[in-house]
């Protein structure tokens, strides 16, 4: 039998090395770990829509509640829904503030505002008779155009408004 040695020479043209071989080591290791922890996080809603991902506020008077997904992607249709527990025939103007006009593109609003503007950047929603002794609904459908931490206001008729978080992947 022939003896090994234990080191052989080295071929030409190749240069190895070790940190090299190690690192895509580890890699064989570990990589199948770490894609089904990414994936894991993935499915559970890290990255958006699921059970770390929605999310619901409600202010401290319970007369507003947003239920949103704290993590979004960009370019990727985003829902947010404002609901205002019994509202009597009263005018109704709601605020969207913070950094939502800068940071947000308005896709649709339902149900339609009778009159909708954009004042001191921020997006004035008016609705002139809400549905009286019941819950008033109203779904925003968004687009975000920028990554980061994004900081949204919602005021009901000049109350304290409520602020909630939202992050988007790029």
């Amino acid at each position: 039998m022939a003896n090994v040695k234990e080191k052989s020479p080295p071929l030409p043209g190749v240069k190895q090395s070790h940190a090299a071989l190690q690192f895509e080591y580890n890699a064989r290791r570990f990589g199948f770990v770490l894609l089904l922890l990414i994936i894991a996080a993935a499915l559970s809603g890290l990255f958006s829509g699921g059970y770390f991902s929605e999310a619901t506020k409600t202010d401290a008077a319970n007369s507003v509640q947003v239920e949103y997904q704290r993590f979004g992607r960009l370019q990727s249709p985003v829902e947010l829904k404002i609901t205002l527990p019994g509202q009597g025939n009263a005018p109704l103007t709601l605020r969207i503030g913070g950094e939502y006009m800068a940071r947000m593109q308005t896709d649709n609003i339902w149900p339609q505002p009778d009159e909708m503007h954009s004042e001191g950047g921020e997006l004035v929603l008016i609705y002139q008779e809400a549905k009286p002794q019941k819950d008033f609904t109203v779904w925003l459908y968004t687009t975000p155009q920028q990554p980061g931490k994004t900081v949204t206001t919602v005021t009901v008729n000049n109350q304290p408004g409520l602020s909630f978080w939202q992050f988007i992947y790029p």
